[in-house]
């Protein structure tokens, strides 16, 4: 977590005082003029929407807000809760996975200036993000002792062994993207080409145009497709006693091969690592190391899975569209400029080049 208030490091987040108010009123309209609403805050995290706590009448909820329209930047093309509503529905009615319950989508935008979605709240702890979860000395993390560390690693792996058991059907039908492509995987590609093309707003980065050139010239044949969480990290998850008590963020959601989901996870293990050694810390624990995980899933799923190699890459690649969009968020507000060398903004460039050469 950061620690910072909205306004500071993160100016085109709202600041959750502004929005007591409003939400007093949407409150009252919806339980009742003697509502009271208390308790209004905001986390340190959250890059693609504004998130507030706040109860009503005691009752602890959480708002899910869509990004204001005109602030700059916006991590994705389109924000939909509709769907993002429709993914947890399915979650929830198709698997064992905890998700949040899901109060009241406001569709209206006339109480806080956009739509909101409202969940109930779930007490317990998320892996933060900022610091690293597994570079923090001081977090709940290394509190635990390494039997802790193990539950968590494979009740976290055992998430997506859940969600993949959803097959890519009717049910999911509303999450394949709309792009040409053979199969789910070359649709997912063909959509981060997309995606770059909208994110990079006329920059080119030469890292990522080699990646999807390696990619696409080395794609993996496959046809499975299930159900992909797409951002699948403990980041995204609530704990209690090291294991999931409710899986987040949706917006990611799609279909596609399973190994998508885990080798997301994998990397972001990787990307921790080259952090700690950039800084010359150590001590990072050994868990969602590739290897390990594919033996976790595998066992748990009783399916085998392909190389990560390959969806490591990819997910280097989506990782890196998203750092390029906060780049150019962050040089919009002033608060740092646009690097010289494109590459630069991918602050994990030489991960990438490595993961690429695998192939």
């Amino acid at each position: 977590m950061t620690g910072e208030q909205p306004g500071t490091a993160t100016p085109w987040r709202r600041d959750p005082r502004e929005l007591e108010g409003a939400l007093a009123d949407w409150a009252r309209s919806r339980y009742g003029s003697r509502a009271t609403v208390s308790g209004v805050r905001a986390p340190d995290s959250g890059m693609a929407n504004d998130t507030v706590f706040f109860r009503v009448d005691g009752d602890a909820l959480v708002a899910r807000l869509s990004p204001a329209p005109d602030s700059p930047y916006p991590t994705f093309p389109v924000y939909d809760l509709e769907t993002q509503q429709r993914v947890i529905e399915l979650v929830r009615s198709r698997t064992p996975v905890p998700v949040p319950e899901i109060v009241h989508l406001e569709r209206s935008r006339h109480w806080l200036g956009v739509p909101f979605l409202v969940t109930r709240a779930i007490a317990g702890v998320v892996a933060s993000d900022n610091p690293p979860y597994l570079l923090d000395p001081g977090g709940w993390f290394h509190r635990g002792t390494p039997e802790d560390w193990e539950r968590m690693e494979a009740s976290t792996i055992e998430v997506l062994v859940e969600l993949h058991r959803v097959a890519d059907d009717d049910s999911t039908a509303f999450l394949r993207p709309d792009v040409p492509g053979d199969s789910a995987l070359a649709r997912q590609l063909a959509y981060q080409r997309n995606y770059y093309d909208w994110a990079r707003d006329g920059h080119e980065v030469p890292i990522l145009e080699r990646a999807f050139a390696v990619l696409g010239a080395s794609m993996p044949a496959t046809d499975r497709s299930v159900l992909n969480w797409g951002d699948s990290r403990p980041g995204n998850i609530i704990y209690r006693d090291f294991e999931p008590v409710a899986v987040l963020d949706w917006e990611m959601a799609t279909v596609g091969p399973p190994e998508v989901d885990l080798a997301w996870l994998t990397f972001f293990q990787r990307f921790f690592g080259g952090l700690a050694e950039q800084y010359g810390l150590s001590g990072v624990p050994e868990m969602f190391r590739t290897a390990d995980a594919v033996a976790i899933y595998e066992q748990r799923s009783g399916s085998e899975l392909s190389e990560l190699a390959w969806y490591e890459a990819l997910a280097g690649l989506r990782f890196g569209i998203i750092l390029l969009r906060m780049s150019l968020r962050s040089a919009a507000f002033g608060l740092l400029p646009l690097p010289d060398d494109p590459d630069d903004a991918i602050m994990f460039a030489p991960l990438l080049e490595r993961l690429l050469e695998e192939l």
